[in-house]
């Protein structure tokens, strides 16, 4: 069998490192770049069938790197990483062609299936259209076992419910965010959270 070339994105070498270890050399051979404007210069001889980009990049940022490589390689699957997952960021990442994008926290439970579906050709629903029901979205993120991401989008549905003046709804909201954010092992994003609720 053919191994699989990843294109890896980050400017720190102890990361890359990481993730060519996690990932291993028996199915996957690696390219690295420390920067964006590399990263692009490599597509012009040296392509991939996957591209993992870090949003924090020196110079170029991530999402800039994502909108020139989906115009220069329209078909190679980009998989986003990002140290502070927001509902702002994934929604870009997605909205300009990106496959997927994880919190750098999740990435050794996630990128694994996700670089599997994206080498398997398998298309993710939220990757053709951004949805902007919080709730929705939560649910489905949920049901993919993606407790960080979900408690992200529950969060915001309860930020609207407490500008709409509904507490207790919003309070709910919130309950299950820190609930989710626990069982993803993020306890300081859960206090953040706990800090929102109104007695």
């Amino acid at each position: 069998m053919d191994k699989k070339k990843i294109l890896i994105v980050d400017d720190k070498a102890l990361l890359r490192d990481a993730l060519v270890d996690y990932l291993g050399t028996e199915n996957y051979e690696f390219v690295e770049a420390e920067t964006g404007e590399k990263a692009l210069e490599t597509l012009k001889t040296d392509l991939p069938h996957v591209i993992i980009l870090d949003q924090n990049l020196p110079g170029m940022d991530g999402y800039s790197t994502l909108k020139l490589m989906r115009k220069a390689q329209p078909d190679i699957p980009i998989i986003g990483l990002t140290g502070e997952l927001t509902i702002e960021i994934r929604e870009k990442y997605l909205s300009n062609g990106a496959y997927d994008i994880h919190a750098k926290s999740a990435i050794y439970e996630k990128l694994i299936p996700t670089l599997k579906a994206a080498l398997e050709g398998k298309q993710k629903a939220e990757a053709q259209v951004v949805e902007t029901d919080y709730m929705k979205v939560a649910e489905e993120l949920s049901n993919e076992g993606r407790w960080e991401e979900s408690a992200m989008y529950l969060k915001e549905a309860g930020m609207e419910q407490k500008a709409l003046g509904n507490s207790k709804m919003a309070n709910e909201l919130f309950e299950e965010s820190i609930h989710r954010y626990i069982r993803a092992g993020r306890r300081s994003k859960a206090v953040e959270v706990e800090k929102l609720i109104e007695d």
